[in-house]
């Protein structure tokens, strides 16, 4: 039995080798370990037991249960918030030579050929700051070439800094198919920052929202319209929870129970509190049709065949755009889509 100050970690790690490697893969490691320490202090310990695994010995960034973090932070701290067992990924995935060992040479890119005319030494290290930020972009998951949400973030600055070349830098990130439309802001870093706020006030600026193209509007003419599956009972149904942004914890549980006690099965699955794509709607409705459906399709592939949402417009949203995200994504979508209020009567109705 492991001392007060330690903590026994179960933790599956990332692993790949580009020269080696055609796929990447997971170990699982069992770990006793001093609360105190910092990540890179792990690491060091899953280096020990195998040393195909893999991280840099500067500019240490990494995902613990898909949150960007930094070595430096301490176990306890990261084990209070995300529990005793931890998957290790590197910051991205797509981006990895080997194991958390990042190809981050696209970092100063947007940089370079988006702002760094404009800019001021104070902006360059302003920029390099937001690192882990840039990495932690949630729109990178649907489009590898976003220009990132730090290069977002210096723009909003050198801006409210009265940088006299505000025309510019707004024509700089606001690229049609790789700029801010694509933005769906989340907090994907451990640290408790928000930059929804200014990323908000910047697509105001910019005007993001856009008129379908005449092909577009063709093409959703000639789509076959989607028929939505009914749903006269939740009993002996595996049912899963779309959240979103929805922050109220109560209503979460009580949707839970009101599941459980209807002889129905609850599912859990990874994107049931992520953003899917509501807020791209009317700038870029590629990756909307891609969000929207990736989360029904997580819902689906975790056994759900009912999937309530706790905001009738997030269910007003995927309704009405069920057929372009099958189409985007090339399968079909065959789950049941009702809201909190039709749970509730459907509940009602089997007790």
């Amino acid at each position: 039995m492991p001392f007060k100050h330690q903590l026994e970690l179960t933790i599956k790690a990332f692993f790949f080798n580009a020269t080696t490697d055609y796929l990447p893969y997971y170990k699982n490691f069992s770990l006793t370990v001093d609360k105190d320490m910092k990540l890179k202090e792990v690491l060091g310990l899953i280096k020990e037991k195998n040393r195909d695994f893999s991280y840099p010995d500067r500019d240490l960034l990494f995902r613990v249960n898909d949150l960007i973090v930094t070595g430096e932070e301490k176990v306890s701290i990261v084990v209070d918030r995300l529990g005793k067992e931890l998957t290790i990924d590197p910051a991205l995935k797509y981006r990895s030579d080997n194991g958390l060992i990042l190809n981050n040479r696209d970092f100063m890119y947007p940089f370079r050929t988006l702002l760094g005319r404009y800019s001021t030494k104070e902006d360059l290290a302003y920029y390099i700051k937001l690192y882990p930020l840039y990495y932690a972009s949630e729109t990178f998951n649907y489009n590898h070439d976003y220009i990132g949400d730090a290069i977002i973030l210096l723009a909003h600055k050198m801006i409210t800094d009265g940088n006299e070349h505000k025309k510019e830098i707004l024509d700089a990130i606001n690229d049609e198919f790789d700029g801010i439309s694509c933005c769906e802001y989340e907090n994907n870093l451990f640290a408790n920052v928000d930059y929804s706020k200014a990323i908000e006030e910047l697509k105001e600026m910019v005007g993001v929202k856009r008129e379908k193209t005449f092909i577009e509007k063709i093409s959703a003419l000639t789509l076959p319209k989607k028929e939505l599956i009914s749903v006269k009972s939740i009993e002996g149904q595996a049912v899963g929870v779309y959240v979103g942004d929805t922050l109220s914890d109560n209503l979460i549980e009580n949707t839970k129970e009101l599941i459980i006690n209807s002889d129905a099965k609850f599912v859990e699955f990874t994107m049931s509190t992520k953003l899917a794509g509501q807020t791209l709607v009317e700038s870029n409705y590629e990756i909307a049709y891609r969000k929207a459906g990736t989360m029904m399709l997580d819902a689906l592939d975790s056994g759900a065949n009912i999937l309530v949402c706790l905001k009738d417009k997030d269910l007003e949203i995927f309704k009405s755009i069920l057929a372009e995200s099958e189409r985007t994504l090339g399968r079909d979508i065959d789950i049941a889509l009702i809201s909190f209020a039709e749970l509730r009567e459907l509940t009602t109705a089997t007790v």
